[in-house]
């Protein structure tokens, strides 16, 4: 798949734009690769897929050359550092603790048909930031703050699948996935409304703390094709469809500041609805073994985020706060700008096999970021560009072992006249940076 840290529309990323803070990837929230073997080499794997893993996350058609049953349990860790500063308030730090999350997959070949049953589960996105940095004055007046305040975010995107690849001769390969999604969101923020209906339009802009849950369930499916044109050379294609989920939860706030009350005097809670949109995406590769030690790995993803991201739809419903009911409604529905830009994601992985048992391996991907600097914040930091990639791997008759290191290097993007409402994140910088580590171990019975 494709980019992340705790890993493309939930309600986090549209409220990250308007105060807390996420770790990003190359390509937009998903990640680079999945398990060591796709990490270590760029993220590459759509003209290999030579593993459940890899076959369940990039191309189910590698199902259909499997020769034996296999299983792959992987154990994934990421540390991002961050800086985010609007002179003279704000000047804060991500926090860089390390996070782990696993992911595994098994295939199972039938002996008597030309077919391949795998079974996954893989986070395609596990994001989780934490924040601290002054709230700069602004919201309805100009000059509401909430002070020094942790933002924290985390936006789960988990996917459950069960996959099919058909061998039709020694040169071609179809599958396809139908997975079960499961997204989460987490939010501690300063959200600033930007758009709200049927609301009057004086209320845009107005700013108040917010706690909040969401978490439903979605499906999608995932289309392949590999094509072996020799022995040693052979091109994958695949097409993941997009996926719309409805997330439910509830949304606790406080706007005191904005309305100088005292803390907990308009203390509310609303139920939160989010309808989040992750974008289609297609993606082509090719492998080839150009000599007996060494594999060469390209691919070229394209992600649908103009069409998944141009707004965050945000419905709130049967308030509990008589006065904020007055001023909002006990129901209404804020929307917030993303526009975000389609995006090309360009990877290189290459492979050295030292001995007939253990590979060493390196990698480079870049995709320009899709997010625009009229709507960025640390929440919607998916800035990454350019990723280092490195590992080796091991293996001994039938377990093998791959270890990974990634490097997301650092980025800083300027804002200079944010679109968001009220100026908070106008003459604002975020840098980031994220390292990570895989181990994967795999078993063929």
């Amino acid at each position: 798949m494709s980019r992340y840290f705790f890993s493309r529309r939930s309600l986090l990323i549209g409220l990250l734009c308007v105060g807390t803070a996420f770790n990003a990837w190359t390509n937009g929230i998903y990640r680079n690769g999945v398990g060591a073997e796709s990490m270590s080499m760029g993220g590459t794997e759509t003209g290999w897929a030579a593993s459940p893993l890899g076959a369940m996350a990039a191309n189910p058609a590698g199902l259909g050359f499997l020769e034996s049953g296999e299983a792959d349990v992987s154990v994934v860790a990421a540390a991002p550092q961050g800086h985010f500063a609007k002179p003279p308030t704000a000047d804060g730090r991500l926090d860089s603790t390390l996070r782990a999350f696993p992911e595994g997959a098994i295939a199972y070949p039938f002996k008597e048909f030309p077919v391949t049953l795998g079974l996954s589960f893989i986070p395609l996105s596990a994001q989780a930031g934490d924040w601290h940095y002054f709230d700069s004055p602004g919201g309805l007046g100009g000059n509401v703050s909430y002070g020094q305040q942790q933002h924290r975010s985390e936006i789960q995107l988990w996917r459950t699948a069960l996959g099919a690849g058909v061998k039709l001769n020694s040169q071609w390969s179809f599958g396809a996935s139908v997975g079960l999604l499961y997204n989460e969101n987490n939010l501690q923020t300063v959200y600033i409304f930007q758009n709200l209906s049927p609301n009057p339009n004086s209320l845009n802009g107005a700013k108040t703390l917010l706690n909040l849950h969401t978490a439903g369930y979605g499906c999608d499916a995932q289309f392949g094709v590999l094509f072996r044109a020799t022995t040693n050379l052979q091109f994958g294609l695949t097409y993941h469809t997009e996926a719309e989920l409805s997330t439910s939860g509830d949304a606790y706030g406080d706007p005191y500041a904005q309305f100088g009350a005292q803390p907990g005097d308009l203390a509310f809670h609303y139920d939160a609805n989010v309808r989040n949109r992750f974008p289609q995406m297609v993606s082509l590769g090719a492998s080839w073994k150009f000599h007996p030690q060494w594999r060469l790995a390209l691919q070229l993803d394209w992600l649908d985020w103009a069409g998944a991201f141009k707004e965050l739809p945000v419905r709130l419903s049967n308030g509990d706060q008589p006065a904020v009911n007055n001023a909002l409604g006990s129901k209404f529905k804020d929307s917030i700008p993303m526009n975000w830009r389609d995006e090309f994601v360009y990877r290189a992985g290459l492979e050295y096999d030292v001995t007939e048992n253990f590979s060493l391996r390196a990698g480079y991907c870049y995709g320009q970021s899709p997010v625009p600097d009229s709507t960025l914040s640390p929440m919607t930091a998916a800035i990454m560009e350019h990723t280092f990639t490195a590992g080796i791997g091991y293996h001994w008759k039938n377990y093998s072992i791959d270890l990974a290191y990634q490097y997301d290097l650092p980025v800083t993007r300027n804002v200079g006249n944010s679109t968001l409402l009220t100026g908070e994140y106008s003459n604002s910088s975020t840098s980031i940076s994220i390292h990570w580590i895989a181990l994967t171990t795999g078993i063929r019975f």
